[in-house]
């Protein structure tokens, strides 16, 4: 086939690029350091860092666009900054928080947990976790100073280097796959991307664009910052009066007895930022995540019925139990998978083309497909060595990134068409499908410690995965005209940058207030199962099919029926535990979009836009304001719009 060069216009950068990546490195360890203080910030989707930076970058823009505009910030700019810091904030965030602690934990508190001395030290890699406490007497003690954390830095560097190279080749290998489907997922499926709604709107036309001048969005602002500012205060000084927009209550109160009182907890709460990201849902997909949310709380009534307890969560992690939600969600994400997978095949058979013989479509804007396929395999086969280096065996660790890649691959997709406010699949990871599927009999205590401890990051709760973000960042580049070639290599850098100053933050807050223990619920796994080798589990295996079989399902009637409700990423998503917090906020919203749209019409569903977004930017910025004075003030605790109170679930 001949190549047929694309003619769109593209946007080029030069040394505008430049500046870009360095304002966006510059501000790196603010955003770094904000992730990590204030937890509560980068919890869900859109994350409140990138946004607020990027918005002190637009508030920097407006005398330069007056006075100085050959100065001023574009949009393309903008772009590259925003995506930096997200993918920035995204590094620094959960996966920090389960990569750094374990680095020191097994070592300075084996005196305290047995296991480290027995189940991890003798096995764990020199290369990635200290094996004694020696040299971090100060670190242990904690209420050290900035100088001292600073000369302290030559004891982290090669385990801070060695992580930043395993989280930069994971990162990689999703970027390359990104760079691969960008064009599919963003031109040809033309999916929703519903969380950059608020960024774009912000950052188009370098800030210059309508939204700043919508009275909606600035009267829904107005209300919303006043609200949050109110209960800002009445936080700091209980005897002013608030007004409650976050929890209004718990489900479960209501059903004391059995088998209802399994439903677990089922908060009923508004959370307005959350609730006004539902308006950029597609409904139906809005419609199944609250459907298939009670369809969970009713099989938790079910299975207690059927002799089985329920909490919080019923069933889930490495012990599996009816009624395997884990599992149901794992076939799922498996489903949805193999449906892009299937939904794509013409795009990747021409892809391949390209890659194997060098016909198909030409973008001169776009990373060559060649390139994001050699990076994609480099970047397994270097992680594959890493295993080898730290006593796995090679063809396991290609194995077991592939597994997490399929994963990440379904969710990516997943929030680009339905932009969840949060993705919480705690513990769900590539750990629980091999248990599930192959069970531990004749696994060696060397190989379940390495196994365990080097991708812990992997299976734990996936709030802030990087994927997404990389490719939300990609789309935002596509809307702007903006090559793609010189943003992959901006997320490349903000990979880097992320990895280290977020190891950089971690370790200087455990020399200012001491560090914690962290190791005991990878300490716990091996235990487990090391101690009570598992064979390979039936019905977890057939609830992984169920799920698979579900999203096949209702992909089928959906592509067939016109119509049709029901959407598999709801079942994908409502089977695990994120919906719990905002779930009567998307149910309000349901109906208010519902309403609108039957009688006003686009018109109305235009206005109903910019409220949301006024809604969801006067959220962020009064966050920024509570956790500004927080992180001044020797983290004083402060009011918050997050799904989670700094002092607990119910605050």
């Amino acid at each position: 086939m001949p190549v047929v060069p694309d003619t769109r216009r593209s946007t080029t950068l030069g040394w505008r690029f430049a500046r870009a990546v360095g304002v966006s490195l510059l501000l790196a360890p603010v955003c770094c350091f904000w992730a990590q203080d204030q937890a509560v910030d980068r919890i869900f989707s859109l994350m409140v860092p990138p946004v607020v930076l990027t918005l002190v970058l637009l508030l920097v823009n407006v005398p330069l666009r007056r006075f100085a505009p050959r100065a001023a910030f574009s949009e393309a700019e903008l772009v590259v900054f925003y995506g930096m810091q997200a993918v920035i904030c995204a590094m620094a965030s959960e996966w920090m928080d389960v990569i750094n602690p374990y680095i020191h934990s097994y070592a300075l508190f084996a005196d305290r947990n047995p296991r480290y001395e027995t189940k991890i030290l003798p096995y764990v890699s020199e290369w990635l976790f200290f094996k004694s406490g020696e040299g971090m007497e100060g670190f242990l003690a904690g209420g050290k100073p900035f100088r001292y954390f600073w000369s302290q830095l030559p004891l982290w560097w090669p385990k801070i280097i060695a992580w930043t190279v395993i989280a930069g080749l994971v990162c990689l290998a999703m970027l390359c796959v990104n760079a691969l489907m960008a064009d599919q997922w963003t031109n040809h499926e033309k999916l929703a991307f519903p969380l950059v709604q608020l960024p774009l709107a912000i950052i188009e036309g370098g800030g210059s664009s309508p939204f700043w001048r919508s009275r909606l969005m600035w009267g829904s602002f107005a209300v919303m910052f006043a609200i949050d500012m109110l209960n800002g205060f009445a936080f700091l000084y209980p005897w002013l009066p608030s007004l409650n927009v976050r929890f209004l209550g718990d489900l479960s109160t209501w059903f004391r007895s059995p088998p209802w009182n399994q439903v677990g907890w089922t908060p009923i709460g508004i959370f307005p930022f959350v609730s006004a990201i539902g308006f950029f849902m597609p409904t139906d997909l809005l419609f199944s995540a609250v459907f298939f949310f009670f369809v969970r709380k009713a099989q938790q009534v079910i299975a207690y019925s059927l002799g089985y307890e329920q909490g919080v969560f019923g069933g889930g992690g490495l012990v599996p139990g009816p009624p395997y939600f884990s599992e149901q969600s794992w076939g799922a994400f498996l489903g949805l998978f193999v449906t892009a997978v299937w939904v794509a095949r013409g795009y990747l058979r021409n892809a391949w083309r390209q890659i194997w013989e060098g016909g198909g479509r030409s973008d001169a804007r776009r990373v060559p497909p060649r390139l994001a396929f050699a990076g994609l395999v480099l970047s397994l086969l270097t992680l594959g060595a890493v295993g080898v280096g730290v006593g796995l065996r090679f063809g396991f660790v290609i194995c077991y990134v592939l597994l997490f890649l399929a994963f990440s691959i379904a969710m990516t997709r997943l929030r680009a068409q339905l932009g969840p406010p949060t993705h919480e699949m705690a513990f769900m990871g590539p750990n629980q499908l091999i248990v599930d599927f192959r069970g531990t009999q004749g696994w060696t205590p060397d190989m379940i410690a390495r196994t365990v401890t080097t991708f812990h990051f992997l299976n734990r709760i996936h709030r802030t995965h990087p994927m997404p973000h990389q490719l939300e960042a990609m789309y935002l580049a596509e809307r702007s005209q903006l090559s793609q070639r010189p943003v992959f290599l901006a997320l490349l850098v903000a990979t880097i940058a992320g990895s280290v100053l977020g190891h950089l933050v971690r370790i200087y807050l455990g020399y200012r207030y001491t560090p914690g223990d962290a190791g005991g619920d990878t300490a716990n796994v091996v235990a487990m199962l090391t101690d009570t080798p598992r064979a390979p589990n039936a019905t977890a295996m057939l609830s992984v099919g169920i799920g698979l079989a579900v999203v096949l399902l209702l992909d089928f009637v959906r592509f067939r029926v016109p119509g049709f409700p029901l959407h598999p990423a709801g079942y994908a998503l409502g089977m695990n535990f994120g919906v719990d917090y905002y779930w009567f906020g998307l149910l309000i919203v349901l109906a208010i979009k519902f309403f609108v749209q039957r009688y006003y019409g686009l018109g109305g569903y235009g206005k109903l836009r910019m409220i949301a977004l006024g809604v969801i930017l006067a959220e962020f910025t009064a966050e920024a304001i509570w956790a500004t004075f927080s992180m001044l003030n020797e983290r004083h605790l402060t009011y918050t719009i997050s799904i989670n109170g700094k002092m607990g679930w119910q605050q």
